[in-house]
């Protein structure tokens, strides 16, 4: 055979063969599910992909994968007969040789060596197993042709579809540049009717094309997610789990490219909620339930988005769990129950009893979070009979709809999906919470940030003038986002940025410092313009963690700095209450959780203002922390205020000997104490 077709065959096998993978996966399941009397469908299906498989290799000289499926096909053989049972080993062995299959056609993609693959070891156990028969029947009855004729697939590399797509949308845009002109002609009383028919048929015939290149793109949900249900067999088989994966609205079209992108953190949610969300058999009869435990993952269309939710019956998260985890980290407790439950989406957050191979090793939900915000996506979870995660991620990745607004001269676009309402406020309607400018908005009060202050553009106090356009965005918590003008709703074309643009800021004069990146992609505007498209996400964490004073926002209004506050207490709670307090008056607050984790932070963070530290705390008490401080050229004469429950003589004497500045007692203390003192000594 010639090389070049012999290679070219070989492509053509390797895409084949992922798909035959993935039925088989879907029919030996079937068929280990199946009671006795019902297994000639699996069956049949299974010995017909099988066969289709051994063909294609002969064809495509791939002789390991032809002798493989000749031995499989000699175990299917068996079965029928009733020389070979369905055991768990036969399973086991017919699961063990799919994966093999699937790692070889990996390797012939990657241009690999394969003659040491592990299918090459499998063989001789298939062939033992078969009890070394030659291929029989199994009961497969082959279709005849009765006249009717069938259509054949055609088969076509996803970056030619790309490729397409990237062309198709370049012709929607200049038809958008020339819907423009023809407006400016049609003023001018240039425009005659014999050229605006071609016009439309032409804008007709482009945009048509481009729906169809679309649809080659999106595959059903179903096929997307297909190797979900042999992961969840496979994982209830090892914790000794008894699991029924059920998929509601697999026919839902969904675009290739978001289904390749949320394969890893679906099969994480999916293998987490089989390994710590779901019960042992017996614990689950004790409880009442059935033994067999159920995850459900169901999609929907909500607007242009694909909503889609993983949601097992088994013990729930234990919010007390998150609550002992979030104490031992030395992080604050939120009080809403939903923001609690949603810590499971910190870094290295876990609440595993166990380290497992499968999960528990403190990463995974915080890595499943960052896949999904960067599909321009968001994830939330929530407890009841079970637990239940809710993705919605874009229905493609080609296309937005986006809200164009403008900010110190700049055009941004924002995805249209996370936009909760758009206002015009006043001066009037700015107010001071906590130290920082909100808004109302259902009565609740939320951070209003110039759009241009988290870009790192000039920022002037936006209301200075009057009335201003508000964007208010959602993505697990809301933010008001001043913007100079909003322009327009439509739908763009989305492009990356490229490894060079990744991570910069919005200006063009700079980046901001940030911990990612503040733009995920741009796209042509109509008026062939380029735009950067805002990443949400990275967005409303800035607009949550760096809230505008009021003064930044209305002006005539106090612009001087907060001072900066290091607070240290060893318990959660007291810590809590104080950092209220402070942050409340308008304070910067820092948070040590003993002295020796104050006495760090004071040497990284720079321009701390007073010290605020309770006494009895390990590793380094308030007392020895006055005393380093003290001993510090640099910060000898930084103020320290000691807030004890310590209330004898004693104890205030010590204090004020080792330097404290303050020596408050918790029996006496109350808000306004604290406050005036930082202010006198200050």
């Amino acid at each position: 055979m010639d090389e070049r077709l012999a290679e070219e065959l070989r492509g053509l096998f390797v895409a084949e063969l992922e798909e035959h993978v993935a039925s088989m996966n879907r029919e030996l399941l079937a068929l280990e599910r199946a009671p006795a009397s019902e297994r000639t469908a699996p069956i049949q299906a299974l010995s017909r992909t099988i066969h289709t498989v051994k063909g294609a290799a002969r064809a495509a000289s791939v002789p390991m994968i032809e002798q493989a499926s000749h031995r499989l096909e000699d175990l299917l053989a068996g079965l029928v007969a009733g020389r070979v049972p369905a055991s768990p080993d036969f399973f086991a062995l017919w699961f063990a040789a799919t994966d093999a299959l699937a790692d070889l056609g990996e390797r012939l993609a990657a241009g690999r060596s394969w003659e040491d693959a592990p299918l090459q070891a499998l063989i001789p156990q298939i062939a033992v197993a078969a009890g070394h028969v030659e291929s029989e029947p199994a009961g497969v009855e082959e279709s005849t042709s009765s006249g009717t004729s069938t259509v054949a697939p055609l088969r076509v590399a996803a970056e030619k579809v790309d490729l397409l797509l990237a062309r198709s949308g370049e012709l929607l845009v200049a038809m958008r540049r020339l819907d423009a002109v023809a407006a400016d002609l049609e003023r001018a009383g240039v425009w005659t009717g014999a050229v605006q028919a071609d016009r439309r048929a032409v804008t007709t015939a482009a945009e048509a094309l481009d729906e169809v290149i679309r649809r080659l793109r999106m595959i059903p949900f179903r096929e997307g997610i297909a190797h979900l249900d042999r992961a969840a067999r496979d994982v209830a088989a090892s914790s000794g789990k008894d699991v029924a994966l059920v998929i509601v609205g697999g026919d839902l079209e969904v675009d290739r490219a978001v289904l390749d992108a949320i394969r890893d953190p679906m099969l994480h949610l999916v293998r987490n909620a089989v390994d710590h969300g779901l019960e042992e058999p017996a614990v689950r009869l004790a409880a009442g339930k059935p033994a067999q435990g159920t995850v459900t993952i169901t999609a929907s269309l909500g607007g242009a988005d694909v909503l889609v939710t993983v949601a097992d019956d088994g013990r729930g998260i234990d919010p007390n769990a998150i609550r002992a985890q979030l104490q031992r980290r030395g992080m604050p407790e939120p009080a809403d129950e939903h923001e609690l439950i949603r810590s499971v989406f910190a870094p290295g957050f876990s609440t595993a009893r166990m380290v497992t191979d499968l999960s528990g090793r403190g990463v995974g939900l915080d890595i499943v979070r960052t896949a999904v915000e960067e599909l321009r996506g968001s994830i939330d979870v929530s407890i009841g009979a079970g637990t239940t995660f809710s993705l919605r991620v874009p229905l493609t990745l080609s296309t937005l709809r986006v809200l164009e607004v403008t900010a110190a001269g700049h055009t941004y676009v924002i995805p249209a999906s996370a936009v909760k309402v758009l206002l015009r406020i006043g001066d009037q309607d700015v107010h001071e919470v906590r130290g920082i400018a909100t808004i109302a908005l259902d009565g609740h009060p939320v951070p209003l940030v110039p759009l241009t202050s988290l870009l790192g553009l000039p920022t002037a106090s936006p209301l200075a003038g009057g009335k201003v356009p508000v964007v208010v965005l959602t993505h697990g918590t809301d933010v008001a986002l001043v913007v100079d003008t909003l322009t327009s709703e439509g739908e763009v074309m989305v492009k990356g940025l490229g490894h060079r643009l990744r991570g910069t800021g919005g200006g063009t004069g700079g980046t901001t410092p940030a911990r990612g990146r503040v733009v995920s992609g741009a796209t042509i505007l109509a008026n062939g313009r380029v735009a950067l498209i805002l990443d949400v996400p990275e967005i409303v964490a800035r607009a949550r963690h760096g809230g505008s004073t009021i003064g930044a926002i209305v002006a005539g209004k106090d612009t001087a700095p907060k001072r900066r506050v290091l607070l240290c207490d060893d318990s959660i709670t007291t810590r809590s209450l104080e950092r209220s307090i402070l942050e409340g008056a308008g304070y910067t607050v820092f948070v040590g959780v003993d002295g020796a984790d104050a006495w760090r932070l004071l040497q990284e963070t720079p321009n701390i203002d007073v010290v605020v530290s309770d006494v009895e705390m390990p590793r380094m008490d308030g007392f020895q922390l006055t005393e380093t401080i003290r001993a510090s050229p640099r910060f000898q004469h930084l103020p320290v205020i000691l807030v004890t429950g310590l209330a004898k003589p004693e104890h205030r004497a010590r204090g004020l000997a080792v330097g404290a500045s303050a020596y408050l007692v918790k029996s006496d203390f109350d808000q306004q104490q604290l406050l005036d003192t930082i202010e006198q000594i200050t």
